[in-house]
């Protein structure tokens, strides 16, 4: 139910392009750069994505024109550019303050799955005349500004010795990216890793999870998380099997 590699991305996509049958119903890269080294591992993962599967790009302003242009260029059918607000950190006294994160969405070719039933949220006019449906939810738009960050108490935050680890991205951002464009047992590769939080949805969600992270301590950290998930993963099914 899931792979997981400690390298470089671009050499295990290379790998995975080679084995028959690895074809990806999605793939989600959290990736923020200052330099332009992005190109190589996109066109890999474009290779390797089933025709009808989404890929979805998280970065920020550094690379997110280039990035989206780069995508439009390989032909890919856009569906989203949304933005992620994260309200908490430092502000400047020069500029506006950078409070968000850009995620960009596309398909190979236009016949994606999307089942926006799946992530309802509340609507401001529930129970008034407004609400013409009358369920009082409504399917969120491409500003996720509901979601935030982690409160400063939250038990899901891993940690690298006595500091957070970064970059890290909470599971109800991956409920809103992952749950509308996949089904269960669905393929969905993470080429950033991190701490393993996409990886530990796909096996809450009964997705078959493939991984890459370089960095040794931060893989380990992934490693245990994800194992820890699918062992309780087994005990629940086995106690199904009992009933």
């Amino acid at each position: 139910m899931f792979k997981i590699y400690n390298k470089d991305n671009k050499k295990v996509l290379e790998e995975l392009y080679w084995i028959e049958h690895n074809e990806f119903n999605l793939i989600y890269a959290d990736c923020i750069f200052e330099d332009t080294e992005w190109e190589d591992w996109i066109f890999k993962c474009y290779e390797i994505l089933a025709y009808g599967g989404v890929f979805i790009v998280q970065t920020d302003y550094h690379t997110v024109a280039e990035i989206k242009l780069f995508l439009d260029a390989l032909g890919l059918h856009f569906i989203n550019w949304a933005i992620y607000l994260q309200e908490w950190g430092g502000t400047s006294n020069r500029y506006f303050p950078r409070k968000h994160d850009d995620i960009l969405i596309y398909s190979k070719g236009s016949d994606y799955k999307f089942y926006p039933e799946r992530i309802q949220i509340p609507k401001v006019t529930a129970g008034t005349d407004l609400d013409k449906k009358g369920t009082g939810l409504k399917t969120p738009c491409d500003v996720f500004y509901d979601l935030g960050n982690f409160s400063t108490m939250s038990k899901e935050r891993i940690k690298l010795g006595d500091k957070n680890i970064r970059w890290q991205k909470p599971l109800k951002l991956m409920n809103r990216l992952l749950l509308p464009f996949t089904d269960e047992m669905d393929f969905i590769l993470d080429p950033f890793m991190g701490s393993g939080t996409t990886g530990v949805w796909s096996i809450q969600n009964r997705r078959v999870f493939f991984g890459i992270e370089k960095d040794e301590e931060v893989f380990n950290i992934a490693k245990n998380r994800i194992q820890e998930e699918y062992d309780m993963y087994l005990l629940q099914e086995r106690n199904k099997e009992r009933r």
